[in-house]
């Protein structure tokens, strides 16, 4: 009986044992049966240790594990892979892909590609790193792939970022995508040419649903290849995006390479999550296999925030050749509207109106100006037509104004707007420390602060889009003398504010959401730390070309805690800003007052926040605020140096 069990508990390392022998004798039997060169080739990789080097492992798409030591691909779909361990086992991968490379090429099914037109890239790297060429392999004729790749007539490779839209919460850091350009073309022609694109493929409409879904990985990330056209149309004229063109220094046989691997990418799903492995993280693979040794991708490991991988890409020796900038449409128009005088602004709105005639105008005012007031006019209308709310008679209205601009002759168009000063990629770091200290309730206290992402409206404005505040994850932590103790200050998972300043022509609205969780006065006294959101709209005005803007807005907000009567409470009020964007000192003072569900007092608050810009890195917050609430009144003064990084 001893026997027996001792056999049985023995019984999986006989099984795993005979599985090893039967594998290895199957491995001996083809590699017998094998052609010379492909032996020759198993026999170069093994003492090569190629399956070891970053160079097949990018091929792979293999990055370090962030919980766990070893190396895996990013992706597990089988269809990219020849060996059923592939994705975490470079080696048999490299060998099944070199078996495969052999395969009978009359034995491919006609709706499949033998697997030196699947793997171009892996074939291209392992006959030059194996000291082979191309008279080792079968011969095999692969249409498909030459098809496409002369389609696109690859010579240069330039790294596009779109500017932030906070319409689209897989938008709202900004895009980055590879346009590929053929040989000889200029700026125009350009749109021509094609892009590679890396997105959650999803045709989900709810913005709630899209967002936690791509927060917490629930799309499939997928390459396209589109032509660059469609691209700044999206973004150029449906989102009023900028672009930014930044043509790359790649060698012809690194563009080479960089096409094969994206051609064999296609089809291939992987996690995709908004803030990490996004967009621009999966195109600084790209560029890995492109150029080995850059390494780009592993300085990302838990965010890759698309301006900072252009950053990224930059700071490689000699990588830039040119910068472009493709002002957006509306970047366009306001920059027309900026020419007009008040008088030639009220003509235009007359004339997109319908109140005025197009030809009424020709004797009022020079030719300079009706040239620029009929494609203001007409500019403006496309606009308003391209973003949906445009009138069912405009299009006539539209042909009129074109036939009046047609008909002032001798006078150029409208000049475009000049590039600003500061790229996007030439902003303040993504990543905000800071280290301050103040008092509340009489009683000091000391603060570290931590925020991964983004831009808020005190922080150095250059290179960022004015009025939008987008943070993740604003952590502060302080020690508090009165209570002598460690504690979380505030957690904000988000905080996106939205300020879009209203003129005649366009009316926009403002708007801002927040969520995480924060100390916040209670009923017996004292701070307690409460979970909620706060959200509200309102409109922004600009006081003429100055930096003033003011906001007047609703708020409403939600808010729990045991420590709270009932456990939750909600608040509602009006809430007044007045704020100076200067590009050295920043600031706002805000006022707000609320009615609450608990029946208590109505409450108020009211601070004063002013940044002093150092540098594009470095900046000293100085604040004070008093608030009402139950009852309590409290005042509070803090200063913070940050740092960017």
């Amino acid at each position: 009986m001893k026997l027996l069990l001792r056999m049985l508990l023995r019984l999986p390392v006989l099984l795993a044992a005979l599985g090893v022998a039967v594998y290895l004798m199957s491995s001996d039997a083809a590699a017998d049966t094998a052609p010379d060169e492909l032996r020759e080739l198993l026999e170069r990789a093994e003492a090569d240790g190629a399956a070891d080097t970053r160079e097949w492992q990018n091929l792979l798409q293999y990055r370090e594990r962030r919980f766990l030591p070893g190396r895996r691909s990013g992706t597990r779909d089988p269809a990219f892979f020849l060996a059923d361990e592939g994705w975490r086992d470079p080696q048999a991968e490299i060998r099944a892909t070199l078996r495969a490379f052999f395969q009978d090429p009359a034995s491919v099914p006609e709706d499949e590609q033998h697997p030196q037109c699947r793997f171009p890239a892996r074939r291209a790297w392992l006959l030059e790193r194996l000291g082979a060429d191309v008279s080792w392999l079968p011969e095999v004729d692969c249409p498909r792939f030459q098809e496409w790749y002369q389609g696109i007539d690859p010579h240069e490779v330039t790294l596009v970022f779109a500017a932030a839209y906070l319409g689209n919460p897989a938008s709202m850091y900004g895009h980055t995508l590879l346009r590929v350009d053929p040989p000889e073309q200029d700026d125009d022609s350009r749109l021509l040419s094609y892009v590679i694109n890396h997105a959650a493929a999803t045709d989900e409409t709810s913005g709630f649903v899209f967002a936690v879904r791509g927060l917490t990985g629930g799309y499939a990330g997928m390459f396209s290849i589109m032509p660059y056209y469609e691209k700044v149309r999206e973004y150029n004229s449906l989102e009023s995006r900028d672009l930014w063109e930044y043509r790359l220094n790649l060698e012809p046989h690194e563009v080479e390479q960089l096409m094969r691997h994206t051609w064999e990418l296609r089809g291939t799903g992987f996690p995709y999550y908004f803030l990490y492995q996004n967009c621009s993280y999966r195109l600084l693979e790209l560029l890995d296999v492109a150029r080995p040794g850059m390494n780009l991708a592993d300085q990302f490991s838990w965010w890759a925030i698309p301006t900072d991988t252009v950053r990224t890409v930059l700071a490689e020796e000699d990588m830039l050749r040119e910068v472009v900038y493709r002002p957006a449409e509306r970047t366009r128009l306001d920059h027309q509207i900026d020419m007009l005088s008040p008088e030639l602004l009220d003509l235009t709105l007359a004339l997109a109106e319908g109140e005025r005639d197009p030809g009424s105008v020709n004797d009022e005012i020079n030719q300079q100006d009706r040239a620029l007031v009929l494609e203001t006019a007409y500019d403006y209308l496309n606009f308003r037509q391209k973003s949906g709310d445009g009138e069912q008679d405009q299009r006539e209205r539209m042909r009129e104004l074109l036939v009046a601009r047609s008909q002032v002759t001798g006078v150029d168009g409208a000049d475009a707007p000049d590039r600003p000063e500061t790229r996007p990629d030439e902003g303040h770091g993504t990543l905000r420390l800071g280290l301050g200290g103040g008092e509340r309730g009489g009683d000091a206290f000391a603060s570290l602060h931590w925020r991964p992402a983004y831009h808020d409206g005190l922080d150095p404005a250059e290179g960022y889009i004015p009025g939008a505040h987008i943070s993740y994850g604003d952590v502060e932590i302080r020690f508090d003398d009165g209570r002598d103790r460690l504690e979380l200050e505030r957690l904000m998972f988000v905080d996106i504010e939205s300020l879009n300043p209203r003129d005649r022509l366009f009316p926009s609205w403002s708007w801002n959401i927040r969520g995480g969780a924060e100390q916040r006065l209670r009923p017996a006294g004292g701070r307690s730390l409460m979970a909620g959101v706060d959200g509200g709209g309102g409109g922004t005005w600009q006081a003429g070309d100055t930096p003033l803007w003011a906001y007047a807005g609703l708020q409403a907000s939600a808010w729990g805690s045991e420590r709270l009567d009932g456990g939750v409470r909600a608040l509602a009020g009006p809430r007044l800003d007045l704020r100076w964007q200067g590009s050295r000192v920043r600031g706002h003072l805000r006022g707000e007052g609320f009615w609450s569900t608990d029946a208590s007092a109505p409450g108020w608050r009211v601070g004063v926040e002013q940044a002093l810009i150092a540098s594009r890195n470095a900046s000293l917050r100085l604040g004070v605020s008093r608030e009402q609430d139950f009852g309590i009144h409290e005042t509070s003064v803090q200063a913070v140096l940050y740092g960017y990084f």
